[in-house]
């Protein structure tokens, strides 16, 4: 009984995927390998957090004028200029936009259900 495979088109083809797919294989280990050795070799520094100082002034209190039973859900601030607020409770769902520089309220949306 012979153990080979015949030769033929398809164990030729199916031979040469192989070793195809070992020259990538290679190549791309070469490749993670020198990218690691970059960056170990050449790391860039971490950027500094900008520190940001009060708007100067005294506002005194700041006070948003809602109704009884109203507190704040949630806050998003973008760079030193707005703040939203999403308050409920006391009526409807609803943004307040709060202009930081200003010290006022710039804006209000009501979420109606």
């Amino acid at each position: 009984m012979n153990a080979q495979a015949p030769n033929g088109p398809g164990s030729k083809a199916l031979l040469a995927a192989v070793i195809g797919m070992g020259v990538l294989l290679a190549v791309g280990s070469l490749v993670l390998v020198g990218v690691l050795v970059h960056r170990i070799s050449h790391p860039h520094s971490v950027s500094s957090v900008r520190v940001v100082s009060p708007p100067d002034g005294a506002y005194g209190p700041l006070v948003l004028d809602e109704p009884a039973g109203t507190h704040i859900t949630a806050m998003a601030r973008q760079d030193d200029a707005m703040l939203a607020v999403s308050l409920s409770g006391g009526g409807p769902d609803r943004i307040v936009l709060w202009d930081l520089a200003h010290a006022r309220v710039a804006g209000r949306l009501t979420l109606a259900r």
